[in-house]
């Protein structure tokens, strides 16, 4: 009986079409590339952790292969996610929400782009935040970067603050690599604007040189409104070590 499988490719090697069925799966782990995953019978699986090195794609237009992947995982507890999974499960179409709740999901944790370019990753991970109400952790990894052109997302996450999301549970959201793109202020706002529970929003801004910036930066966020009267912003400026 498996319960626990790490499959780590290495590189130019690939798994190709990954079909897994494991009913006694509890927590399942990729680093490497593949070009599709199918979870056939697996509705034990805890943890997820998929680190997609490469994506190929053979047909971006079928069906969603978020509906296609998560749709019948309603026991995992965990996710994480780097930019390329996040990419894959945006292929075929972004959802507003699953056709299911992710109830058991407690922990989130995604590398993303939040810039225009890239808009159906922002698409995709609002998907998995308003499909999971019972989130209490969220982290987000940018890149070491700071996106060129972010008007799309930017103007998409304004958008959605006028509905908000439904996030009763969430204390505690992290954000790695911040740079203060329009977009990621406006992803900021959204979720301060939504996690009504909310304790603390930890952020890590670590731009050499842009110390002076960064503060302009704190002074904005800490005038965004919030849901949540105890939400504590802590804004780590490393851009001098």
């Amino acid at each position: 009986m498996v319960e626990y499988v790490n499959l780590s490719s290495y590189g130019a090697s690939t798994f190709g079409d990954l079909e897994i069925d494991a009913p006694n799966l509890k927590s399942f782990s990729f680093l490497g590339r593949f070009s599709s995953i199918c979870f056939k019978n697996a509705s034990l699986l805890k943890e997820l952790s998929i680190d997609l090195q490469d994506l190929t794609i053979s047909d971006p237009h079928g069906n969603s292969e978020l509906i296609k992947v998560l749709a019948e995982l309603s026991s995992i507890t965990r996710l994480k996610s780097n930019y390329g999974f996040l990419q894959f499960l945006a292929r075929g179409g972004v959802p507003q929400k699953l056709p299911i709740n992710l109830n058991h999901m407690t922990v989130l944790c995604l590398g993303m782009i939040i810039g225009s370019v890239y808009a159906f990753e922002v698409h995709c991970a609002l998907c998995l935040i308003r499909s999971a109400p019972n989130l209490q952790f969220l982290q987000i990894t940018l890149p070491n970067y700071k996106p060129k052109v972010d008007q799309e997302s930017a103007q998409f996450l304004k958008a959605q603050q006028k509905s908000k999301i439904p996030l009763s549970r969430l204390e505690l959201v992290r954000i790695k690599r911040f740079s203060g793109a329009k977009s990621e202020m406006e992803f900021v706002k959204l979720l301060l604007l939504s996690a009504t529970a909310l304790r603390k929003l930890e952020i890590s801004y670590n731009y050499r040189g842009a110390t002076v910036s960064g503060y302009k930066m704190l002074k904005e966020l800490l005038s965004f409104r919030r849901a949540s009267s105890k939400a504590e912003i802590i804004f780590k400026d490393l851009s001098g070590i």
